[in-house]
């Protein structure tokens, strides 16, 4: 018998041939690992990626060539999942599944803060958590802050938003302003009464003292600029 279960093997073998190999997941996994990476080259603070080993059922066949990519609209950002596709002799694809945490400073206000306040680097505090569960527009640097307006109030301690500021306004309605035209080797000023509020860069309408409206842009300073 011991020389008869040899044989019986070779013959199975024979008939129906050896198991094929199966694509390794920690190959997959390696790959993913690796271009979620490079996606997240460069941005702030600590970069955290955890890959999910895939679990392909049937086993996958084996591939040389492994391509990964995100779907449209998504990023390496929190919770994603990565498209994996062979390129080359065996034709599979699948999604695995990733965590990207990116661990870094973000701003809170260091106090309650008016609507209408103009931000100062003393109103800031900073603070580090995962920036992914943070939501979106969040704040991480002063100088995205500093010298913008509250357009609401919060209370200390809150993270703060692109969407909580704004730029602060330079021209109130129905206050005098000047008036500029200004070209190659020219510059006329003239005043006026603004008709709207503005902030630098919008729009606004100005009535001169020959009664004619204007429109013009809002400059920093609470000029108004008019095209020659």
């Amino acid at each position: 018998m011991r020389r008869i279960a040899p044989c019986l093997i070779l013959l199975v073998l024979a008939l129906f041939g050896r198991p094929a190999a199966a694509q390794s997941a920690e190959t997959i996994r390696a790959v993913v690992h690796e271009f979620l990476r490079g996606q997240t080259a460069g941005m702030p603070g600590e970069v955290n990626i955890e890959v999910t080993p895939p679990q392909a059922q049937p086993p996958l066949p084996p591939c040389d060539r492994i391509e990964p990519w995100l779907p449209a609209g998504a990023r390496a950002w929190g919770r994603v999942r990565v498209g994996v596709r062979c390129v080359g002799q065996a034709s599979w694809s699948l999604y695995v599944a990733a965590q990207v945490q990116v661990i870094g400073p973000y701003l809170v206000s260091a106090r309650a803060l008016r609507p209408g306040e103009i931000l100062t680097a003393a109103d800031l505090a900073e603070q580090h958590g995962d920036l992914t569960e943070m939501g979106r527009q969040l704040l991480t640097d002063p100088a995205q802050a500093v010298g913008s307006q509250m357009r609401f109030a919060v209370a200390q301690g809150q993270p703060l938003r692109a969407s909580m500021i704004a730029q602060p306004q330079v021209i109130e309605s129905g206050r005098p302003v000047a008036v500029i035209v200004q070209g190659n080797g020219f510059r006329v000023a003239n005043t006026g009464v603004a008709l709207s509020n503005a902030r630098a860069g919008d729009g606004v309408r100005v009535r001169l003292p020959s009664g004619k409206v204007v429109q013009g842009i809002a400059s920093e300073n609470g000029e108004v600029l008019l095209s020659p």
